[in-house]
């Protein structure tokens, strides 16, 4: 809790405290300017600014301690070097100066640090006695400096002790508050953790497996059916290598899922990778043409959002226009990177359906990415019943080491 005791406490103040502290300095004010001109002969406006210096201090105590407990004591400085003894009233600091004091001690124990605090209050306590051995034949006096002295610095003496033991029970407290907090998100991370890894576990269990199925049923096609012709095997190989691609990205996610930064570091796709993915396509049945007029200077986070979004639109065509006519264009001007998926109506005789599991997330998710690289996205059906997909993302200059594949 050492930490606690040295940290300065907030500035904000609830409006009851407010309203005390403005009262405070209002009826201090009030009183030490009349009795510091009547009663200790000083003059009106010394008295009044002093009296001001003195009190508006006291208001500010909770927003600049150090500047205010500074100006208080040079301010007590003037009120004792201003006024004359006076045998029925402490001097060199009057009454009204020590309740003063008292006030401002509670406010910086109460809001400010216990060390601010004890300085004050130490040098308030000894003030009496330097004021005295400054000032010419007052140090005959002992009757009135030193009454001053006992009583100022014993009362302003309790009063600080009482305000640090509030202030520093109010620090701990805050930093109760703020370890129960820290350990309460704490918990919460490490539940999303082990969501994650709950999640990770489920997609390997439920998805990676059928994937492997599905990749080792088509390589064992052609040789588990016998005299299978020469399109049937590159549609098998298709498959396989559809499959293995999936499987790829399906780790890729799991790794990143289970916070694993080698699977964060693994290869991303890009722009090379492009025409890959259009041949997988069109060996599912999928006329696609795919025209690409861009140079290699294209940040790998672009090339990458261009592969998902060209991906995620071929999915849709393969989902809801099988057989569909699609062109690819992928082309860049000087500011600009422009990608366009457009695909023909659906052929005659098919009945374009989305498969039962299709969540209707795609979309959401490419435009989630276009939005991250501050891009745009449009997409939407056309005339002609086909349906329409375009982006287009701010050209951005490739790290120096362009990334390595």
């Amino acid at each position: 809790m050492t930490t606690a005791l040295l940290r300065p406490r907030p500035t904000w103040l609830p409006l009851a405290t407010r309203i005390a502290l403005v009262v405070a300095v209002v009826s201090l004010f009030s009183v030490a300017a009349p009795v510091t001109s009547v009663y200790y002969a000083v003059a009106v406006p010394l008295s009044l600014l002093v009296s001001a210096v003195l009190a508006v201090s006291i208001g500010i105590a909770p927003f600049v301690p150090r500047t205010a407990a500074a100006a208080h004591l040079v301010g007590l400085v003037a009120l004792g070097l201003l006024t004359a003894p006076v045998e029925t009233s402490p001097w060199p600091i009057p009454v009204t100066g020590i309740i003063g004091l008292s006030v401002l001690l509670v406010v910086l124990g109460v809001r400010s640090t216990w060390r601010l605090t004890a300085i004050v209050w130490a040098v308030a306590a000894v003030l009496p006695l330097l004021l005295v051995a400054v000032t010419p034949g007052r140090w005959d006096q002992p009757a009135v400096w030193a009454t001053s002295f006992v009583v100022s610095a014993g009362d302003t003496l309790l009063v600080a002790a009482a305000a640090v033991v509030i202030g520093q029970r109010r620090s701990i407290r805050q930093e109760l508050v703020a370890a129960r907090r820290d350990a309460e998100l704490e918990q919460a991370r490490r539940r999303t953790v082990e969501e994650r890894s709950r999640i990770a576990r489920e997609l390997h269990d439920v998805v990676a497996h059928s994937m492997s199925v599905v990749h080792m049923q088509a390589e064992s096609a052609p040789y588990r059916v016998a005299d299978l012709p020469q399109e049937a095997r590159a549609e098998f190989a298709a498959i396989a290598e559809t499959s293995r691609t999936a499987l790829r990205e399906m780790r890729q996610l799991l790794g990143t899922l289970r916070g694993d930064t080698a699977a964060e570091r693994a290869p991303q796709p890009d722009l090379a990778d492009l025409p890959a993915l259009v041949q997988a396509t069109r060996a599912a049945g999928i006329p696609v043409e795919l025209r690409v007029d861009v140079a290699d200077d294209v940040d790998r986070l672009a090339q990458l959002t261009v592969y998902r979004v060209v991906q995620e639109a071929l999915g849709n065509v393969a989902r809801h226009a099988p057989g569909a006519s699609t062109v690819v264009t992928v082309k860049r001007d000087e500011t600009r990177l422009r990608v366009e998926v457009a695909n023909t109506a659906p052929p005659a005789g098919t009945v374009p359906t989305a498969p039962p599991d299709d969540g209707g997330f795609g979309l959401a998710g490419m435009r989630e990415r276009v939005t991250a690289l501050d891009g745009t996205i449009d997409n939407g059906p056309v005339a002609d019943g086909g349906f329409t997909v375009v982006v287009t993302l701010p050209v951005r200059v490739p790290a120096a080491d362009g990334g390595s594949r």
